[in-house]
């Protein structure tokens, strides 16, 4: 099954310094009322820029099986993509049509992450194949217990995320 992806907001190493930075480079969308979604955006962009992943985009859409859709960060090039879906609460039944569609997808890798004091969801019976063969990664990160944009400079995350690195 073919994957195409309309990556147009790359974000560099230097754009990813502190969440500042990365909020003036790719602006928080103004549908969303609070910044955890875009806050799990900008560190796992940092977290696969550290994995050494030369490309990374913020919001790239995908076109998969007829479908077109939008997930929160992608990295890699044509033939090896690594994308995410952030999920500032629980997983959502959305995601898991997302994951649904992507499961077979050649060449793909998917993160999702979602707030440890959410669910789930359906992901671990659902996908239990593919977070076996670690195409699909599921990692429950404790938010930051504020909304200030620049309290999150000063908040480590990177930590939650140890496990990208770890198992590559």
């Amino acid at each position: 099954m073919e994957v195409k992806l309309d990556l147009q907001s790359k974000v560099t190493p230097s754009q990813t310094e502190t969440y500042v930075e990365f909020r003036s480079a790719i602006p928080k969308p103004a549908y969303e009322e609070v910044h955890l979604r875009h806050i799990l955006r900008f560190y796992i962009a940092r977290a696969l820029q550290k994995r050494d992943e030369q490309d990374v985009y913020i919001l790239p859409k995908v076109d998969i099986a007829g479908q077109s859709l939008q997930v929160d960060v992608a990295s890699g090039s044509h033939g090896k993509y690594t994308l995410a879906i952030c999920e500032p609460e629980s997983v959502t039944p959305e995601t898991e049509a997302i994951l649904e569609l992507l499961k077979d997808a050649e060449g793909i890798d998917v993160i999702v992450v979602h707030s440890q004091y959410g669910q789930p969801g359906s992901v671990m019976e659902k996908f239990k194949t593919q977070l076996e063969k670690k195409k699909f990664h599921l990692l429950a990160v404790v938010p930051p217990p504020f909304d200030d944009v620049y309290e999150y400079d000063i908040w480590m995350f990177e930590t939650t995320f140890r496990n990208l690195f770890e198992e590559n």
